[in-house]
């Protein structure tokens, strides 16, 4: 009979890892958070505020929010920390950003 290791180890393993397998949730990694939704209407071509959507995510924003609005979300709801991993949360999933400080807001992330 196998051990529990060897009943919950994945077949498929990344290449160079040999270490024992652990399973954990993610709740005991981090912190899972929604940042508040920004509608088509609250954005324009140019402006103050980066505005990256799903299609300009770790690229460059085509869009753009008011400093007012960024600020209003970022006092509000949830906002990432310098370091906090942005991943996207609709359209392509995968898509992974480092939050570096910078004044932008990020959609569904």
């Amino acid at each position: 009979m196998k051990n529990k290791e060897e009943q919950t180890a994945p077949k498929l393993r990344f290449k160079g890892y040999t270490d024992a397998w652990q399973q954990g949730k993610l709740g005991d990694l981090g912190s899972v958070a929604m940042n508040k939704r920004i509608f088509k209407h609250q954005t324009t071509p140019i402006g103050e505020i980066p505005f990256y959507k799903i299609g300009t995510f770790g690229k460059q924003a085509d869009s753009y929010i008011s400093h007012e609005l960024f600020e209003e979300y970022k006092k509000n709801y949830p906002f990432p920390k310098k370091g906090d991993l942005l991943i996207a949360a609709s359209g392509s999933i995968g898509k992974i950003v480092e939050y570096r400080g910078e004044k932008a807001y990020f959609q569904d992330s």
